[in-house]
């Protein structure tokens, strides 16, 4: 459950945790306007701990915006850990965990808190970032120069990235048992290959009671520093690759403050209190800060979201000028000028707007930050953002970006050239008797299609080509490598033909349709571009030599070479490296998909 009324009935069995990520001390340190707003929000999370009298407070990763942080960012940190977290205050919590296995770099190898040197009132967990993760010679962090000093536990640091193993810090209070899990950043793309090979473990504590109930008298409570937003198949970390027993996951990383806790179909729940500080002028960090007060009791939860009061004023706003292309007439007149007004009406607007977050609080900066982001498709409308941004030097705190332009392409519909799949082409196709392979499928679908969008480049024994070379071969590099291969052979006969510039797709396509592709396919594999081919490829050849290329071809057209190493399994990574005359150059970059011309694009993302 999200709620519980029991962590308000007895709260000597409540473990109460201030919880923040992605603090970013140091950001902008240098700034003569922005160089305290890390810090004055980093104190006022330690405030608030000391006056909602936390047992814990919990960090996402991220402490550090550097991961060399300067002495004037360690020197900060340290002081408002020592004025904060060190005191004569009673600490209920019990380790029951290995604490030599569990915190890294601790001088007694245990929590700091069991150091007979140290004073400490609140203890301080931790996970490192990507701001803040190990670097340089002995691959040490900025927390383990927090923990060697018993400011920090450092805790969920990874040794081994052939095999991620995650045992918990087991912790428990009166009745409720926290099993705290932390998963350190790690490279996306090598997570997202541990996690396909099962090479992630999470390590579960045994129960203790005896004639246990279904009810897990542990309270699972993860947290994490990865991308959680969708940013490619290897970018980020899926919520649903995480395990079922978990309760809660407190996910870093993203600056977006996404505090309450949404329910995963798993069954768990995710929760994102965001940074602290903005790192970046985007729409996600002009949402308001907070932080979160986590009360656990048994294998319940509640959290109580905190606003900041010190966190500067930002205000964001997206427009669309082709939407307001009529009100601003933008074809009449001076497109620019225009614009220039409406924005500085826009920009004053939103400083009055930032007026609405000031809090009252002494320690919170006055100067917004605003950042108006204008979308364009006419160049005409722009003007000098950095002279506008000028005239509010003395109103906002960004006096450098104010506005950004950003280009939108035009979207294409249907009737542009956007083709779709051909229902009945592919129903054909489907249904032929000898079409067993994917190779066959995609051969009989193109030359069904092909009477309604013909195709202008690509014959469809190329396409079907190197459909066998992605599936049957896993070959990454097959889309790459005809691709590149078909243009030079078009431009070869482009340069031969010399057309008139209109006549150029014309003439490309009547030299894709004479083309004999067999021939085209079998010089291709002479280059090198494949060890051997196979008898079940729909273009077989016997051809396993490797060339130099097309050598002496006279006339000032350069030369093309290609190497090729052995790349694993009897695979070959061809590098081509081409030298063009300028006019060749020139045909090359003409020949793209244009208006009116299907497209088929391979997906090759989740190759290796």
């Amino acid at each position: 459950m999200a709620d519980t009324s029991g962590a308000e009935q007895d709260t000597g069995d409540v473990i109460r945790i201030m919880v923040a990520t992605d603090n970013h001390l140091g950001y902008g340190e240098k700034d003569a306007i922005r160089g305290e707003d890390s810090f004055t929000a980093f104190e006022e999370i330690l405030e608030l701990a000391v006056s909602e009298d936390v047992d814990m407070i919990l960090l996402g990763g991220d402490l550090f915006h550097d991961a060399v942080p300067s002495q004037n960012s360690l020197h900060k940190c340290m002081e408002l850990l020592r004025r904060y977290t060190f005191g004569d205050r009673p600490i209920s919590l019990q380790i029951l965990s290995d604490q030599a296995e569990s915190f890294h770099n601790s001088v007694n190898q245990s929590v700091n808190y069991m150091d007979p040197n140290l004073n400490i009132s609140i203890p301080v967990f931790s996970i490192h970032g990507n701001h803040d993760d190990p670097s340089g010679f002995g691959r040490l962090s900025s927390l383990d120069l927090l923990s060697t000093t018993g400011l920090v536990n450092y805790f969920g640091r990874w040794t081994d990235l052939s095999q991620v193993e995650i045992k918990p810090v087991l912790i428990r209070k009166g009745v409720s048992q926290l099993a705290l899990y932390g998963l350190s950043h790690i490279h996306d793309a090598r997570l997202a290959r541990l996690v396909k090979d099962f090479k992630v473990n999470f390590f579960c504590p045994e129960s203790n009671k005896e004639n246990e109930s279904d009810e897990d008298d542990w309270f699972h409570l993860l947290v994490v520093h990865q991308n959680r937003a969708d940013r490619g198949p290897k970018n980020y970390l899926p919520e649903n690759s995480l395990p079922a027993f978990l309760h809660l996951v407190i996910w870093g990383h993203e600056h977006d403050c996404r505090i309450e806790p949404e329910l995963n179909p798993k069954g768990f729940y995710v929760s994102q209190p965001g940074s602290s500080v903005p790192t970046s002028l985007s729409h996600g960090e002009s949402i308001k800060k907070h932080v979160g007060l986590l009360e656990i009791y048994k294998n319940k939860f509640k959290l109580k979201e905190l606003p900041l009061q010190t966190v500067r004023p930002f205000v964001h706003e997206s427009v669309v000028l082709a939407d307001i292309a009529d009100e601003l007439e933008l074809t009449q007149g001076n497109a620019s000028a225009n614009v220039h007004k409406y924005a500085k009406k826009r920009v004053e607007a939103m400083i009055e707007q930032a007026k609405a977050q000031l809090t009252g609080h002494p320690q919170q900066p006055t100067l917004p930050l605003i950042r108006l982001r204008l979308l364009y498709t006419d160049e005409t409308c722009m003007f000098n953002t950095i002279r506008f941004s000028q005239m509010f030097s003395t109103q906002v705190a960004n006096a450098q970006d104010v506005v950004l332009f950003s280009k939108i392409a035009k979207r294409k519909t249907e009737k542009e050239g956007l083709q779709s799949l051909d229902k009945e082409a592919m129903r054909k196709a489907m249904e032929a008797e000898n079409a067993t392979r994917v190779e066959e499928l995609v051969a009989r679908y193109f030359d069904g299609a092909n009477t309604k969008n013909p195709l202008k480049l690509f014959h469809s024994k190329a396409l079907s080509e190197m459909t066998f070379r992605l599936v049957e071969r896993k070959d990454a590099n097959a889309a790459d490598h005809i691709v590149k291969f078909y243009r030079e052979k078009a431009v070869d006969h482009l340069m031969d033909s010399m057309p008139f510039e209109e006549n150029v797709g014309e003439e490309v396509n009547s030299w894709m349709l004479r083309s004999k592709h067999e021939n085209l396919l079998k010089e291709l594999d002479s280059r090198g571009t494949s060890v051997k081919k196979d008898n079940k490829s729909p273009n077989a050849s016997t051809a396993t030599t490797t060339g130099r290329g097309r050598g002496g071809r006279g006339g000032g057209r350069g030369r093309a070479t290609a190497t090729a190493t052995t790349r694993g399994k009897g695979q070959l990574d061809v590098t081509v490296n081409t030298t063009r005359t300028s006019s060749r150059q020139t045909l090359l970059n003409s020949i793209k998909p244009k208006k009116n011309t299907p497209t088929y694009v391979v997906d090759d993302s989740d190759s290796d």
